[in-house]
């Protein structure tokens, strides 16, 4: 194991690193813009806050180029993605990419926001809060509508490597 750093020593390389040790999911977020297209783009901090009643969070940085379609949307979706999709991850998930998804690949729920329709799961979500944090923004939301496909393998993120994530049994 390295040397402990402190904070004002942290290299962001080796810090990034070190969190890599720690295996996510991979989800898609989506919103609409102010002209109503559907964008995505891929996170891998996505926390359930509360069952009762159901909230979950995201973190946006800052520097994002979508950092105004996402803070400033009244509702959007949480795609949990499939083992397979590699390739869904890497477009949506690249600076500069146009982030716009194709109309026969979402449809809405209740809200209103664009949800994947091949997922394993998906949660469809109102804005209830956004808190600037560091140098990103955490955005709540109040699950409204859900669905799921529990017999699918999902796509994780482990030591910067795409990684399947299965259930035992």
């Amino acid at each position: 194991m390295s040397d402990p750093k402190a904070p004002e020593t942290f290299d962001s390389g080796d810090y990034r690193r070190a969190l890599g040790g720690f295996g996510t999911g991979v989800a898609l977020v989506a919103a609409r813009d102010a002209d109503g297209n559907a964008h995505g783009m891929i996170i891998n901090s996505l926390t359930s806050v509360s069952l009762n009643p159901p909230i979950m969070l995201w973190c946006l940085a800052r520097t994002s180029s979508v950092f105004d379609i996402y803070t400033q949307a009244p509702a959007f979706s949480l795609n949990i993605l499939r083992s397979d999709d590699h390739e869904v991850a890497r477009h949506y998930s690249r600076r500069g990419a146009d982030r716009i998804l194709p109309l026969d690949q979402v449809c809405t729920m209740d809200t209103g926001a664009p949800v994947l329709t091949a997922a394993v799961a998906s949660l469809d979500c109102r804005t209830r809060l956004r808190q600037p944090m560091g140098d990103h923004e955490v955005i709540y939301g109040d699950v409204v509508a859900y669905r799921g496909d529990p017999g699918v393998d999902a796509l994780g993120f482990f030591r910067g490597r795409f990684v399947t994530l299965k259930s035992e049994g």
